[in-house]
């Protein structure tokens, strides 16, 4: 993660997901589909990670925690690419997301129905968007990436127009002599 003032010359871009609302708001990770809301917040997460592998984004989950006695705690996945945040007592998501936003530099989105949210978003030069608009981005993404447990097999045939097709069989029957 790339902080402002941390003299890294690359430009970094982040999608900042409110974590609790992202899985209100989007059908598939309600709790009624996955099973509860531990599933629900390992789903988010496991998209995330596909996010961001072929988005480039940093992105960063921020979720509510402000019930727990325990401080804000901080996990790094895929080397970094997926951070999530669990907020620490008496303090909210939204509290992390607002004082976070300033510190980033590089491109932000923000992801959240959260209007208050929206606004700081604004404020601070980031792009806000809905988690709706989330859903969006991970149906864009190839198929490859929404269904893991299917394999895939590509083969250098399906990319090769068929003029090149018929020129390379030629070719083959020519090496095999006939």
């Amino acid at each position: 993660m790339r902080l402002e003032g941390s003299g890294d010359s690359d430009v970094a871009s982040y999608m900042v997901l409110d974590g609790y609302n992202v899985i209100g708001g989007v059908e598939r990770y309600r709790t009624a589909r996955t099973g509860g809301l531990d599933e629900s917040r390992e789903l988010l997460i496991n998209d995330a990670l596909k996010a961001a592998g072929w988005t480039g984004s940093d992105i960063i989950i921020i979720f509510d925690a402000h019930r727990s006695p325990e401080p804000m705690t901080e996990e790094m996945r895929a080397g970094g690419a997926v951070r999530l945040v669990f907020s620490g007592a008496r303090q909210s998501a939204d509290d992390v997301i607002e004082r976070l936003l300033p510190r980033l530099s590089g491109a932000v989105t923000l992801y959240t129905a959260d209007f208050a949210l929206q606004r700081a978003a604004i404020a601070n030069g980031a792009v806000r968007a809905t988690p709706r608009e989330f859903q969006t981005l991970l149906d864009e993404l190839p198929a490859v990436t929404r269904n893991p447990n299917k394999p895939v097999r590509s083969k250098v045939a399906d990319r090769l127009s068929r003029k090149t097709l018929e020129e390379l069989e030629e070719v083959r029957r020519k090496a095999e002599g006939g």
